[in-house]
């Protein structure tokens, strides 16, 4: 019996480091037990406002999504098109116009505005109240440099660009909210900021790119996330994907298989179409709390 009990001990021993092993393994790939957090604990304001540290992404638990334990292709196809169409719904195009004021002549106090420059970009609505739909973009988007400046939008169905203004922005963070009348709109869906917020991006994941590039309107692209990276000029980690964006995807959503905000699209190399970063969305989330458009 003790030589039974020894032989027993001496096998869990050689084994531990094995399972050890391949608990790191499957750590990276996609986790599909049930035994995960569900939801989030959103963290506490201190002083107003909330921080993030480059090393707390790293305590983020790990994200699990029902769609990848799908076992019918067919099923898992219906989730994509529905995401496609989901948040095409929630997809805006911006024109800013640009303006100088001038003197009609040099001796006159009259002056004339004249268009300096117009610039489009995307953004994604996040939020209405019983008035306005709320939608994030990116500040160099809505830039006015040092210009006047005129807003409009479209969002999905509008048949004509109309109105809207900032509510706040930051250049640093590379962020803004803007704000329009909801109007007789019935098309309009709302991105989900919470769901996906303060979970690990898993590597090799699918995701989707939505936005308007080279004037092209809802266009959604599909590729792959691969890591949360540290890239020059930027003050945050950012995520790095591979979903298409090019010239007028600014400010446009990144969302998971799902539809559930990711970041928002925000650089790209003109060198080379694999390369995309975007704004995290829990950078998203500390830019909204800190500027009181979200209560936590």
């Amino acid at each position: 019996m003790k030589l039974k009990k020894t032989l027993l001990l001496l096998l869990i021993v050689l084994l531990t480091p094995v399972l050890i092993s391949c608990d790191q393994l499957f750590y990276f790939g996609f986790n599909t037990t049930t035994d995960l957090p569900i939801t989030t604990t959103l963290p506490t304001l201190v002083n107003g406002t909330i921080t993030y540290e480059s090393e707390d992404y790293s305590s983020y638990p790990q994200y699990v999504s029902d769609t990848y334990s799908l076992e019918s292709i067919d099923d898992y196809n219906d989730v994509l098109f529905n995401t496609q169409d989901y948040v095409r719904h929630a997809n805006i195009e911006l024109i800013v116009t640009l303006y100088e004021e001038l003197k009609i002549v040099p001796w006159s106090t009259e002056t004339e505005r004249r268009e300096v420059g117009i610039s489009t970009g995307s953004g994604f609505i996040f939020m209405e109240d019983t008035e306005y739909y709320y939608a994030i973009t990116n500040y160099h988007v809505i830039d006015p440099e040092e210009y006047l400046v005129d807003y409009e939008l479209k969002a999905y169905g509008d048949p004509e660009f109309s109105e809207c203004e900032v509510v706040v922005s930051d250049a640093d963070i590379d962020l803004a909210v803007i704000r329009f009348l909801k109007a007789e709109r019935t098309e309009i869906t709302i991105i989900d900021i919470y769901q996906r917020l303060y979970y690990k991006f898993t590597p090799g994941e699918l995701v989707m790119a939505c936005g308007n590039p080279l004037e092209v309107n809802d266009i959604v692209t599909f590729g792959e996330y691969f890591s949360i990276e540290s890239i020059q000029n930027v003050d945050y980690d950012v995520i790095y994907h591979n979903a298409q964006i090019d010239e007028g995807s600014s400010g446009g959503a990144l969302v998971d298989v799902d539809g559930n905000l990711l970041g928002v699209n925000t650089w790209g190399l003109q060198s080379d179409d694999i390369y995309s970063f975007a704004i995290p969305n829990f950078i998203v989330y500390m830019f909204l709390i800190n500027y009181g458009i979200l209560e936590t």
